[in-house]
């Protein structure tokens, strides 16, 4: 139980740490906090995938495969690259339809980064915390603690990004938030491509 404990410290400290979800979170929350808590749902999706491959060996096979891993680096920066583009083509227009995508904005995000996988290979083994419970379901369970804490963390800076906006009387539409948020992106496109 204790290994728990501490894998949920060590988890909430690395998902406040400044990175693509947290910065794809905040960006997302600028105009209405709804849209960062339905982008943070796809984020946690996409660690719920993460999880299964983990747990189920599949990842040994995309953590071998050299070539999947770098078709994935590239797949996701030149999504978000458009993603990007989006939102700047969108600064004289309103996307009524925004909120049905964000969900899968969400879960993209998470899946097309392979520093998530990586992240999860290196990480989770390092707290197993049984000799009798199997492996795999240990790792389900560091799965499902390590998304809900993801949740809560990214639920709080969508709400707390929202606010901030409010508090600074900055207007969502203004071209110059379309802008800042595009140039978001573009750098999680960068953190991902390194």
């Amino acid at each position: 139980m204790q290994e728990i404990l501490l894998f949920l410290i060590s988890s909430l400290a690395l998902t406040l740490m400044p990175g693509p979800d947290i910065l794809f979170v905040v960006n997302q929350s600028l105009d209405k906090k709804k849209n960062g808590i339905i982008t943070s749902l796809g984020l946690c999706t996409g660690l719920i995938f993460h999880t299964m491959f983990l747990a189920f060996g599949l990842s040994v096979l995309i953590n071998t495969n050299k070539d999947l891993m770098t078709f994935l680096k590239y797949f996701g920066t030149i999504y978000l690259l458009y993603l990007a583009y989006l939102e700047i083509k969108s600064v004289n227009k309103i996307n009524k339809s925004l909120n049905s995508k964000l969900f899968l904005r969400g879960l993209y995000m998470n899946l097309i980064n392979p520093k998530v996988l990586i992240f999860f290979i290196a990480y989770f083994p390092n707290f197993l915390f049984s000799d009798t419970i199997k492996i795999s379901n240990q790792f389900l369970i560091l799965g499902f603690v390590f998304i809900l804490q993801a949740l809560v963390v990214f639920i709080f800076v969508s709400v707390l990004a929202n606010k901030l906006t409010k508090y600074l009387s900055i207007d969502s539409k203004n071209k110059v938030l379309k802008y800042f948020k595009s140039f978001i992106l573009i750098i999680i496109a960068v953190l991902i491509l390194i």
